[in-house]
């Protein structure tokens, strides 16, 4: 682990995410010395990054991946697990998920966006373990509401994802 890391940032090992209680299709992925290209910069190998800041709430922070510089963790607190993004470069932490599922959410969000065909879609949710691509095609496809923001109607499928997932 870098230098560089908030001093709460420790490395993150196959026992740890068994401690932890994570998906082995997770796990799997997280630890993959390779995975499909349509993965490429946005997960890259956790040295590449650091976190500056974890919240006080949160006792440790373990690094799944990397993306540009910035990693994505699991912040480990009292309260539970959480997962959220580290910045390298700012004083602030995004926070993403209550469960590993709601992460991936974000992260196939991105995957869908390439253009991939739907059988490689499907590889691509096998591979990381992901079980509500279904979900989030059908998210993807349906008008919002007036005056519903799309981080807002986001931020919502990710919650069902994590009340799903628990």
């Amino acid at each position: 682990m870098q230098d560089l890391n908030h001093p709460k940032v420790r490395q993150l090992t196959r026992e740890i995410a068994t401690n932890l209680h994570l998906e082995s299709s997770f796990v799997d992925f997280v630890f993959a010395k390779t995975r499909p290209s349509c993965f490429d910069n946005w997960v890259e190998d956790v040295a590449g990054g650091w976190t500056w800041y974890v919240p006080d709430e949160f006792e440790i922070a373990y690094p799944l991946w990397c993306t540009n510089a910035d990693q994505t963790l699991i912040l480990v607190g009292k309260a539970g697990l959480e997962f959220g993004k580290g910045w390298h470069d700012d004083a602030d932490m995004e926070m993403i998920s209550k469960t590993a599922q709601g992460l991936l959410t974000h992260l196939m969000n991105h995957i869908v966006e390439k253009d991939l065909s739907d059988d490689e879609l499907r590889h691509a949710s096998e591979f990381c373990g992901y079980r509500f691509l279904d979900s989030l095609l059908a998210f993807r496809e349906v008008p919002l509401a007036a005056g519903v923001s799309w981080e807002s109607a986001f931020d919502d499928l990710v919650a069902d994802v994590d009340a799903k997932s628990r």
